[in-house]
């Protein structure tokens, strides 16, 4: 025992030997050096027998370490200034010498707060405007035209007319929740507008197959191919109010926000809070601890990527219940989302009038105001719970006196909401009969649904089908089997296409058919009530005394709803007013022989006539006004110092009227209070023109509310693209 402890005493002995040797050979090393410099004065210290260091600002900054002799850098050597640890890369090490340059002082500020890429993971949710505005899109474009279907630009499309057939076609609608535009349909060339089965988008961006210009073509190509995801676009401009000119475009794709997107912080900020269907936002996560604010980063931290990680829940019941209380409105006056599954919960609906509101959510707007219960029985995994709730559903406008009536024939595509927030009930002209009494008229029976019926169900509007003017009323008329026909053809158009009822344009009986005329209203409206007691039936007739005895009145008026009295176009000749309100037999102007009534033409006289002569109520005469006025002409033989007789020379819409004789100097306005109208006169007496102006409107307002009759309707809707005479009536009829 004690010979195998010498032998380790010697073997120890000799080690220590060894290394004192290797020391004396190499010298001693440097395994670290920790600097302190002083921001503010530049002032260098730190503690080492080995070295001496030195600190200088000339040029830039450079700190020096000089080993003493016999001094060595270890191979793992550390270099530390204010207790941070420098990259070994960034300095130049020699044996004996160590130089480290550096620019900027706060490379070597501990407290300095340095930029950070930040990685937010949204785990399934995406981001709103807010947030991702500030993120770099995938693209930015300029739109530089609204409306135009040529191709030559590069243009956003509001009018439904273009079919866009050899266009890449981007279809958006507003979302509220992210306040951007949502795209709802893509298309790379390969259809027209026309057969794309999507209603629920409000504009196109298009570009043409061959667009000069490439960054663009191959910008809007790539999404329409969908190459890449189009999510969102925001613009530089509210779409409301844009109309041409440059007009900037983000596009977001999926990637940049429904998956992750990066951020460089630097200062402490919020975090963005996204959303997620179905799903409730618990927070930002770094690792396993939640984050609330971003909270800024030193130089010392040596922090320079962070990820964030978004996590979420399902909703609770109450959470449910919540997000169902913001849902549902309080009034429904169109299709309503009733969903039958919501962050892991299955939903079942019912309704008390199925007829109104069905499970589904369809919306048929009822014809009187009244109360729908919803029940929603929601089941999870552990529970089971009925929710109600009570709605007013909206019913159609009410059709109280005075009603505001109109027609419409052109200009569909030009209706705007004071149409049909002024007018309780449209008649959409007109569908056509032929000698069987079958119905048809595909251009207008589109023009009804693309323009109208939309927006009138919102509204409440009452929208009737007319039909006529046609030649074949005589041969439908005095045919039982063929009047039978036309009365089912009326009612199946009236269910298929959503009409409120039917408007009867036979203008043009004999006498030997008024009774003719009784036989065809009665069938109409006994079948048009049968199918639906609330369905309207109308007719037109012209004012004054020779029109009304072929209607046969006295018997076929209780076949009749409303009459639609067309006081408007009574005469076209002898300087005679074609839409007068009061009779007046001198002429207002009679050195030019011209603005007077034709015997009876008058609207006062014509509804006198209809209640006196055929017993027909006021509450059914809806009195007809012109939006349109009918020039007289004549011609002056300077020989004889005489004047032609005035004659028709054919319609003058109101838009032509203001914009074209109003600033004519030709030309002289007068207003004719006895006759309750204006007209238009040139200087020379050759040109007449009658016609209603929104002076004239009022005033038969005024008459029609004094006079309790039903209201007041107008020929029609694409003479005056103005809007001025459709104002005048809302506000003399209070709508």
């Amino acid at each position: 025992m004690r010979k195998i402890l010498y032998i380790l005493l010697i073997i120890t002995s000799l080690f220590v030997i060894i290394g004192c040797e290797t020391e004396e050979i190499l010298g001693k090393k440097v395994e670290e050096a920790r600097m302190t410099i002083d921001i503010e004065t530049n002032e260098l210290s730190y503690e080492s027998s080995l070295f001496s260091a030195e600190f200088t600002t000339n040029e830039g900054y450079e700190l020096i370490i000089n080993l003493n002799e016999n001094v060595y850098f270890d191979q793992n050597f550390e270099l530390y200034i204010n207790d941070m640890l420098i990259e070994f890369e960034s300095y130049d090490i020699t044996p004996t010498f160590l130089s480290y340059r550096f620019d900027d002082i706060n490379e070597i500020n501990p407290d300095y707060i340095v930029d950070v890429d930040v990685t937010f993971n949204l785990n399934g949710g995406s981001l709103t405007k807010s947030d991702f505005e500030n993120v770099e899109p995938d693209s930015e474009l300029t739109i530089t035209t609204k409306n135009d279907p040529y191709g030559s630009t590069f243009t956003i499309i509001d009018d439904t007319r273009y079919l866009l057939t050899y266009f890449h076609k981007i279809l958006i609608k507003y979302n509220e929740t992210y306040d951007a535009y949502e795209v709802v349909y893509v298309d790379p060339v390969t259809t027209s507008m026309n057969q794309i089965e999507i209603d629920d988008y409000e504009y196109v961006i298009a570009v043409d197959q061959y667009f000069e210009d490439e960054d663009i073509l191959n910008a809007i190509s790539s999404y329409t191919t969908e190459e890449k995801i189009l999510k969102f676009i925001i613009f530089d401009q509210d779409l409301d109010t844009y109309e041409d000119g440059p007009l900037v475009a983000k596009f977001y794709t999926e990637d940049i926000v429904s998956e992750s997107f990066h951020q460089t912080l630097t200062e402490p900020s919020s975090l963005p809070i996204p959303i997620r269907d179905e799903f409730v936002f618990v927070g930002w996560f770094l690792d396993d601890q939640e984050v609330t604010t971003y909270p800024s980063y030193k130089l010392i931290d040596d922090v320079y990527e962070i990820t964030y990680e978004a996590r979420w829940e399902e909703y609770s019941m109450n959470d449910l219940e919540s997000y169902l209380n913001d849902l549902i409105p309080d009034e429904v006056y169109e299709d309503i989302s009733l969903p039958t599954e919501y962050s892991g919960f299955t939903i079942s609906w019912s309704s008390s009038d199925e007829n109104i509101i069905k499970p589904t959510g369809e919306f048929v707007r009822p014809y009187v105001a009244q109360a729908v219960t919803l029940e929603a029985v929601v089941t999870s995994s552990d529970d089971t719970q009925t929710l109600t709730y009570s709605v007013s559903v909206i019913g159609y406008k009410s059709l109280d006196k005075p009603i505001a009536s109109s027609y419409i024939y052109r200009a569909y595509d030009m209706v705007d909401d004071n149409f049909f927030e002024t007018l309780d009930i449209i008649n959409t002209a007109f569908i056509l009969g032929n000698s069987n009494g079958d119905l048809y008229g595909t251009s207008y029976l589109n023009n009804v649904a693309t323009y109208i019926m939309p927006e009138a169900k919102k509204h409440g509007n009452w929208v009737i089908m007319s039909v006529g003017p046609s030649t074949e009323w005589s041969t439908i008329a005095l045919s039982p089997t063929k009047s039978e026909n036309f009365a089912n053809q009326i009612v199946n158009y009236i269910n298929m296409y959503g009409f409120d009822g039917v408007d009867i344009d036979w203008e043009t009986p004999t006498t030997s058919e008024s009774k003719s005329y009784t036989a065809l209203m009665k069938v109409i409206y006994e079948k048009v009530k049968e199918n639906n007691p609330h369905h309207l039936v109308t007719t037109a007739i012209t004012g004054g005394q020779w029109q009304p005895p072929k209607y046969d009145l006295i018997y076929s008026n209780q076949y009749l709803d409303y009459i639609n009295l067309m006081t408007y176009g009574l005469t076209s000749g002898s300087g005679q007013y074609q839409n007068p309100l009061y009779r007046q037999t001198t002429y207002h102007y009679p050195e030019f022989l011209a603005g007077r009534t034709l015997s009876t033409a008058s609207i006062d006289e014509s509804v006198k006539i209809l209640r006196d002569t055929y017993q027909v109520d006021y509450d059914k005469i809806i009195v007809g006004l012109a939006f349109y006025g009918i020039k007289q002409t004549r011609t002056y033989n300077a020989a004889t110092s005489s004047y032609s007789t005035w004659t028709s020379a054919g319609s003058v819409y109101y838009h032509e009227i203001y914009h074209s004789y109003y600033n004519n100097d030709d030309f002289t306005e007068y207003y004719d209070k006895g006759a309750g109208v204006p007209y238009l006169i040139n200087d020379q007496g050759t040109v007449f023109i009658s016609y209603d102006n929104p002076k004239s409107i009022l005033e038969k307002s005024r008459y029609i509310i004094d006079e309790q009759l039903g209201g007041l309707m107008f020929w029609e809707y694409g003479t005056d693209t103005t809007g001025i005479l459709l104002q005048a009536l809302r506000t003399g009829l209070m709508k």
